[in-house]
C-alpha cells in the first residue's frame, strides 16, 4: 500500500535535492537541513521565509535606471548588479510575438499576426497584443492544462487491487476550468469552488462542476475483504485528497506527516489529520444534477410510474387470463414512454456525510487509533490555536482558510507557478515544495511583490500575466553572453530569457495549426484517439490505466502521471521522440497538408519557401536557407509517384526541426 512508501519518498527527495542544490540559491548557513526533533512548532519554525507574512517590499536602488520598465525589472536588475552582470538585448519582434502567442494560447502566430506586429511601431504594441490574446478563448484552453496537471485530472480510476471505474462526466470539470480561466475568475474564488463548491449555493451549478479537483482523483481498493485492508484503502484515497490540496495549493508536502511528524517541516501528524478530517466527512461519488429541482422531480415521477407499470404488467402476464387489462396497461406504457423525459445531465461532485473530527492513525495504520484531533487549518500557517471547523464537513471553512490573504503560501505559490510557465523555471524552482527541503527563492523580494500585487489586483490571473509579460525581463532575447554565462551559467539571475521546448500539447496543436487542419471546436466529451482527432490536445481523453497509442504518445513527450499532482513536468530528450517525428503517420499527414497549403498559396517557389518559414517559424529565411531549399527541391527524387513529393519531404524537414519545437 502507498502509505509505506512515504518514508522512502522523503529520504529520496532529500537525496535528490541535496545532490542538485543550485549554488545561486544555496540554503542559509544557519539552516543545515538536519531533521527536526519533536512535533511542536517553534518560533524558529515561524521565521522560515515561506511562513512569513507577505509584505510589499520597497523598490531597490539601482545604478542603471534606464533599463527597467516595471518594478519586476527593478528587482531583477538589483540582483544582476550585485554580480556585476547586465541583461542581454531585447528579443526581436518576430521571436517575441512567437513567444507571447505560444505562452498565452499554446498556438503559433499566423503570418498576418507577425506582419501586423512588425509594422506596428506604437509604444503600446505589445500591450495590445496581450489584450487580444488574453481575450481569446484559446487562452483558457492553454492555461487550463497547467491546472489540470496540478489537479491530476483523469477520466477513469486507476486499477488498484482490481478496482476500475470510468468517470464519464470528467470532461465537464475540464470545461469548467477552461471557462473559469477565460472569464478570469479570481484565483481565491477559483480555489474555494474546487474545495467546497457544493457547499457554496451562491455559485449554482458551477459549484458542482468545480469539484473535480477532489472527485476525479484515484480511488484505492482493498486487496481483501478484511476490515484492515478496507480501512487502509479508504486511508489511501483520503491521502490523495490531502496531498492535492497541500502540494497543489499550499506547496507543502503535508502527506509526509501521515505516519509521523514531518521530519523537516513544522507539520505535526495531528495537523495532517486536522486537514484529513474535512475530507473524511465527505462523500466524493455524488452525481450532482445540472438542472433545477423541479426537472429532477418530474423525471423521477414519470420514471417511477413507468417502473410501477412495468411491475404491474409483469404480474398480469403471469396470470395469463386478464388479456384486456394487459392490453390497456401496455397501451399506457407506450404513452408514458413516448412522453418520458430524457435523463438529466449530471457531474461528478461531492456532498457532506458527517461532521466528525478524525482520529489519528498511529504510524499511519488506520487500525491503531490515537487521539481525536479537531478539524482546522495547519498551525504553521494559521497560528498556534486556529479556529476549529464546525460547519458540516468543514470543507467550506477549509476553503476560506486556504484562500485567505493572510495565508502567506496561497499567493506565493500561484505567482511562482505563473512565473515558472513564462520563464521555464520558478523563482522557487520546487513549485510544489516551499518547505525546508525545497529550493530557496532566487528573488525573494520579487516573489513577495508579485504575491502582494496579485491580491491588490483582485486575484486576477490575467492581470498578473500582463505585468510579467510587459516587463523588460520577459522580453529579453535568449541569446547567450559569455561573460554572464561564466558567472551565472544556469541563468538563475535572469540576464536572458531561457530557451524552452514546447510541451506535447503545444507541439501537437501547433503542428495541426500550421497544417491548416486544426478543429477549433471547444468543450464536450473527450476524444479517445489523438491521432485521428483534429481537435486540440486538451480535449484528448486522459486515462490512468490504458496503454493506448494516445497514452504512449503523450508519455513519450513527458506528459505527467495523472495519478498524482504535478506542478512541474520533467523534460527528457530521447531518440524515440525524433523517430516519432520522422516516421509517425500523424506527422507525415500534417506535413502533406501543409505542403498542399503552400502549393495553393502561390506558384512561385521562392515565395512558397518564404511562406513555409513564416508559417512554421514566424520568420524570414536567410539567403543560405533559401539556397539549401532550392537545392533540395531540385535534387532527384528517390520515391515513386505514389510516395511523398519533394515538397512533402521539405515541409516534413521543417516540422521535424528543433526550431519548430523550441521557443527562443
Amino acid at each position: 500500500m502507498r502509505y509505506t512508501y512515504f518514508r522512502f519518498a522523503c529520504l529520496f527527495i532529500v537525496a535528490v535535492l541535496l545532490s542538485s542544490w543550485p549554488v545561486a540559491v544555496a540554503a542559509p548557513a544557519d539552516d543545515d537541513l538536519s531533521p527536526r526533533t519533536g512535533g511542536e512548532i517553534t518560533a524558529t519554525d515561524r521565521q522560515y521565509w515561506a511562513y512569513q507574512p507577505v509584505s510589499r517590499p520597497d523598490l531597490p536602488s539601482l545604478t542603471d535606471t534606464s533599463w527597467p520598465r516595471s518594478p519586476i525589472d527593478c528587482f531583477v536588475l538589483a540582483r544582476l548588479e550585485t554580480r556585476q552582470l547586465s541583461p542581454v538585448a531585447p528579443a526581436d519582434c518576430r521571436a517575441l510575438l512567437r513567444r507571447v502567442t505560444f505562452d498565452l494560447t499554446g498556438l503559433p502566430p499566423t503570418p498576418a499576426d507577425i506582419d501586423a506586429f512588425v509594422r506596428d511601431q506604437s509604444p503600446d504594441a505589445v500591450s495590445r497584443v496581450l489584450d487580444r490574446l488574453l481575450s481569446s478563448p484559446r487562452y483558457g484552453e492553454r492555461w487550463a492544462r497547467y491546472w489540470l496537471d496540478v489537479a491530476r485530472y483523469g477520466e477513469d480510476i486507476r486499477p488498484d487491487n482490481f478496482m476500475h471505474a470510468e468517470l464519464p462526466m470528467a470532461y465537464r470539470y475540464r470545461d469548467w476550468v477552461i471557462r473559469a480561466l477565460n472569464e478570469d475568475l479570481p484565483y481565491d474564488r477559483f480555489v474555494m469552488m474546487q474545495v467546497a463548491g457544493d457547499r457554496m449555493p451562491e455559485t449554482g451549478f458551477d459549484g458542482h462542476l468545480a469539484m473535480g479537483l477532489l472527485t476525479l482523483g484515484p480511488v484505492y481498493g482493498s486487496d481483501g475483504g478484511n476490515p484492515e485492508s478496507i480501512a487502509l484503502a479508504v486511508a489511501e484515497t483520503l491521502d490523495d485528497k490531502v496531498d492535492v490540496i497541500a502540494r497543489g495549493i499550499l506547496g507543502l508536502t503535508v502527506a509526509c506527516a501521515r505516519c509521523h511528524d514531518h521530519k523537516f517541516d513544522p507539520i505535526p501528524t495531528h495537523d495532517y489529520y486536522s486537514l484529513a478530517g474535512a475530507m473524511h466527512n465527505t462523500s466524493f461519488d455524488y452525481a450532482a444534477p445540472l438542472v433545477g429541482e423541479e426537472v429532477v422531480a418530474k423525471y423521477h415521477e414519470v420514471w417511477d410510474k413507468i417502473a410501477a407499470l412495468e411491475k404491474r404488467i409483469e404480474e398480469v402476464e403471469k396470470q395469463e387470463t386478464d388479456l384486456e387489462t394487459l392490453k390497456q396497461l401496455k397501451s399506457e406504457r407506450v404513452d408514458l414512454l413516448a412522453n418520458a423525459p430524457n435523463e438529466y445531465p449530471t457531474t461528478h461532485s461531492a456532498k457532506d456525510r458527517s461532521s466528525d473530527d478524525m482520529v489519528v492513525a498511529v504510524g499511519g495504520n488506520p487500525t491503531k487509533s490515537g487521539p481525536t484531533v479537531p478539524r482546522r487549518m495547519l498551525r504553521i500557517v494559521a497560528g498556534d490555536d486556529p479556529q476549529p471547523f464546525t460547519q458540516g464537513s468543514g470543507r467550506r471553512e477549509l476553503a476560506t482558510a486556504l484562500s485567505s490573504r493572510d495565508n502567506p503560501l496561497f499567493s506565493r505559490v500561484i505567482v511562482n507557478r505563473l512565473w515558472q510557465h513564462h520563464f521555464g523555471r520558478g523563482i522557487v524552482s520546487t513549485p510544489d515544495n516551499f518547505g525546508r527541503l525545497g529550493a530557496r527563492p532566487t528573488h525573494p523580494q520579487l516573489l513577495d511583490w508579485l504575491a502582494d500585487q496579485l491580491v491588490h489586483d483582485g486575484w486576477s490571473i490575467k492581470s498578473m500575466h500582463r505585468r510579467i509579460m510587459l516587463s523588460a525581463t520577459y522580453q529579453l532575447s535568449s541569446r547567450n553572453a559569455e561573460a554572464n554565462a561564466r558567472v551565472d551559467g544556469n541563468n538563475h539571475l535572469l540576464w536572458r530569457m531561457n530557451r524552452r521546448r514546447l510541451d506535447v500539447e503545444s507541439w501537437r496543436d501547433a503542428t495541426l495549426a500550421v497544417a491548416g487542419t486544426l478543429n477549433g471546436a471547444m468543450g464536450g466529451p473527450s476524444q479517445p484517439d489523438l491521432f485521428s482527432s483534429r481537435r486540440r490536445t486538451i480535449y484528448g481523453r486522459i486515462s490512468r490505466n490504458s496503454s493506448t497509442a494516445t497514452d504512449k504518445f503523450l508519455r513519450l513527450f513527458d506528459f505527467p502521471d495523472a495519478n498524482i499532482s504535478n506542478s512541474q513536468r520533467t523534460e527528457t530528450t530521447v531518440p524515440q521522440q525524433q523517430l516519432f517525428v520522422m516516421n509517425n503517420p500523424f506527422v507525415l499527414a500534417q506535413a502533406n497538408a501543409l505542403a498542399r497549403r503552400l502549393m495553393e498559396f502561390t506558384d512561385d517557389r521562392q515565395l512558397r519557401i518564404r511562406r513555409a518559414f513564416a508559417v512554421a517559424y514566424g520568420r524570414v529565411p536567410s539567403a543560405e536557407e533559401l539556397q539549401l531549399a532550392q537545392r533540395f527541391l531540385d535534387s532527384p527524387g528517390s520515391v515513386n509517384g505514389d510516395g511523398p513529393t519533394k515538397w512533402d519531404q521539405y515541409v516534413h524537414i521543417l516540422l521535424a526541426s528543433s526550431e519548430f519545437m523550441y521557443l527562443e
